[in-house]
């Protein structure tokens, strides 16, 4: 049976990682950079403090640790450890992700490539993470950097037509129009008066980047 892909909005909630070796540390990285606060819980936890957002319980999981969150990762390494967390998780009505046993998990986490806002995730339904992995790896060089920059203009654009459906003509034909002319290639060159002159060119005088409220970054040197 196929997995239903969904994203969530964390920020601000609640989400418990039991165990904290390197599987597990990864959930609480990914975690915090969602936005969400993470509670660690873990007997092997080092001294030190961890990063500001996480509640460190340096201890084995116990019933009650589970309050408040919405999410639940177990990555103990023991089997049976994980199996009682999700025990524990399922009554309460929490879904939990088994990082030992995804068949198991109520859902999984994909290899994820980000460029700013725009995410693309690749899953194999928990069967083989690593080559999800190695397919995410690959599409890095298929969508670089400049596709944040892409994204922030297919978004400007929209919330224009939004607010004034007169003043733009946005649509999916736009979208392509403006990625046949080059944009790609403008952004990455930092071309902002090629940029424009793309933009009057799809949408019409007088469509810019100013229009748009957006600031290209400096060249590299």
């Amino acid at each position: 049976m196929s997995d239903y892909p969904i994203l969530l909005q964390l920020a601000g909630k609640c989400c418990v990682v039991v165990g904290s070796g390197p599987v597990g540390m990864r959930k609480v990285h990914g975690l915090l950079a969602a936005g969400a606060r993470v509670r660690l819980i873990s007997p092997g936890l080092p001294q030190q403090d961890c990063q500001e957002g996480v509640e460190r319980i340096p201890r084995v999981f116990r019933p009650g640790d589970l309050d408040g969150a919405c999410l639940v990762f177990t990555a103990t390494g023991d089997n049976d450890s994980d199996r009682a967390v999700a025990k524990e998780a399922r009554r309460l009505g929490i879904p939990v992700c088994l990082a030992g046993l995804p068949e198991e998990g109520d859902f999984s986490l994909p290899a994820v490539l980000r460029r700013g806002d725009l995410t693309v995730a690749v899953t194999t339904a928990g069967r083989s993470p690593a080559l999800a992995s190695l397919l995410r790896d690959q599409l890095e060089a298929l969508v670089p950097e400049t596709w944040a920059l892409v994204l922030d203009i297919a978004a400007a654009a929209r919330q224009r037509a939004l607010a004034d459906p007169d003043s733009i003509d946005y649509s999916t034909e736009k979208l392509h129009h403006l990625l046949s002319g080059s944009l790609l290639e403008l952004l990455a060159d930092r071309d902002a008066a090629g940029v424009d002159r793309l933009l009057q060119h799809v949408f019409g005088p007088p469509w810019c980047l100013a229009t748009l409220g957006i600031q290209l970054p400096e060249r590299n040197p």
